[in-house]
């Protein structure tokens, strides 16, 4: 049996913040660590404002610090929020401020490194500096994160057809190839999405799946979805659930009236492509 060790601990910002007016030997610190961030996720970031003495200091509940992010190449700012002081007059929350960075603050950001400041407001309109080390340096780096959320997959295209004559019906019938539809990534109710691309169509579109691993054009084909359309110009979609090895499609082009089969473009118009995504 394979035993995961899963670690849940704070994440712990340190700020040097020296209000204290003696003036006292400083703990130098070599750098500061930069920050992580995950997008898709709230993150709570607990900052510990300290001197230059690696001592943590008060800071009080009327007291307001702002946290802004920028573009770490045209320095632009991208985000401002303020700090909840969380100094309730204990040694244990002495100098405790919490940043809360929400999924919707990071949604539209790039997965990239960003630099960061913690200032305090004067209340007077004017700013005091908060830094990120010992040396005075006021910026951090953050770095953006995405590594638990799902990629987007592209759509597979189809805008080829193979065209079979169907003795039964005396129609001709346009298939598509085999698209294979990851059942090794799907759940039981895994979604596939079809969006048709048309232009003055008439015909009729089947949707088909199979369970088979190795299919062929005769295979064991379920149809789920059918639909009919009378000279359609445009896009429209189907989504469907399930767990299925492939999917193809085909279309059945309408016949023109007095015509001896189906296999007049000009009457029937066209499927111009075939989006599909599972």
């Amino acid at each position: 049996m394979q035993n995961l060790p899963v670690y849940l601990y704070q994440n712990i910002l340190d700020v040097t913040l020296d209000l204290d007016p003696t003036i006292r030997g400083v703990n130098r610190v070599m750098y500061q660590r930069d920050l992580k961030v995950q997008k898709g996720l709230k993150n709570s970031i607990r900052v510990q404002f300290k001197n230059s003495d690696q001592k943590n200091i008060s800071i009080n509940s009327t007291d307001t610090f702002v946290f802004s992010m920028f573009d770490a190449i045209n320095r632009r700012e991208i985000l401002n929020k303020n700090l909840e002081v969380l100094d309730a007059g204990t040694t244990s929350t002495r100098g405790l401020a919490l940043l809360t960075l929400t999924e919707s603050d990071t949604l539209d950001l790039d997965r990239t490194s960003y630099t960061f400041s913690i200032k305090k407001n004067e209340n007077n309109g004017e700013y005091s500096p908060a830094y990120s080390n010992t040396y005075y340096g006021i910026n951090g780096t953050l770095h953006l994160l995405n590594d638990i959320s799902p990629v987007l997959q592209d759509s597979k295209t189809v805008n080829s057809y193979t065209k079979l004559y169907n003795d039964d019906t005396q129609l001709y019938e346009h298939y598509s190839n085999f698209l294979y539809a990851n059942p090794e990534y799907n759940g039981n109710t895994a979604l596939h999405t079809i969006a048709w691309y048309m232009t003055a169509f008439r015909g009729t579109v089947v949707v088909q799946v199979t369970l088979d691993n190795s299919p062929s054009i005769h295979s064991n084909w379920a149809t789920i979805h059918t639909a009919t359309y009378d000279q359609y110009s445009g896009i429209d979609y189907h989504n469907f659930t399930g767990v299925y090895s492939f999917v193809r499609f085909k279309f059945i082009p309408a016949k023109a009236p007095a015509e001896p089969d189906n296999d007049n473009p000009a009457y029937y118009g066209s499927i111009d492509k075939v989006l599909y995504r599972s």
